[in-house]
């Protein structure tokens, strides 16, 4: 199994590219890698797109596996589809997250684990207080339905054409991720140092 992280936007409403926001000692970017690593170790595969290289600066290469995104402009339905096709030699499922998301943890990665390994053929999605949202693991099987994802299509219209294969996982934690300027001021204001 893989952890997949995506950065690759362009963070247009925020004004400043998430991934090297900082929260506390770290960027978000070193933040949901070290989430990624405690479940998944080496198994880790970063997508780039916009400010890659500033990106790629801060992140030990071997520690991940960097994926280039080629329509990250065009996007994150596009970057989401790219990346599964790029992967889909692999054959394997992935838990895929998104480094705007501060308030995952790992505990989450592995409850959603434990919920693949009682059913390996459903994707399980995750539930913050009733806000489907990623972290998400995508079983092999299911990978080709988000082959030809476009736009700024999220999960969402994922879900929803397919809940006949889809498992969800409530979490308590409130959802709240990183876009706008005001989020940045939320999430700065209300880090645990």
């Amino acid at each position: 199994m893989l952890g997949v992280l995506l950065a690759a936007g362009a963070s247009s409403r925020l004004g400043e590219p998430k991934a090297l926001l900082r929260l506390g000692q770290k960027t978000l970017i070193e933040r949901s890698l070290q989430v990624l690593q405690a479940p998944f170790k080496e198994e880790i595969v970063v997508v780039l797109g916009a400010e890659k290289e500033a990106v790629r600066s801060i992140i030990s290469q071997e520690q991940v596996e960097i994926l280039e995104s080629q329509d990250w402009a065009l996007g994150q339905g596009n970057t989401l589809a790219e990346c599964m096709r790029a992967l889909a030699p692999r054959k394997e499922a992935i838990l895929l997250m998104l480094v705007d998301t501060p308030f995952v943890q790992e505990k989450h990665l592995h409850a959603i684990l434990e919920a693949h390994q009682e059913n390996a053929s459903q994707v399980i999605i995750s539930s913050f207080r009733g806000q489907s949202s990623p972290p998400v693991l995508i079983p092999f099987e299911h990978q080709h339905k988000l082959h030809d994802w476009k736009g700024d299509k999220g999960f969402g219209p994922f879900w929803k054409s397919h809940p006949d294969i889809c498992r969800w996982i409530s979490f308590e934690e409130e959802y709240r991720d990183l876009d706008t300027p005001e989020d940045k001021k939320y999430w700065q204001e209300n880090w645990e140092k």
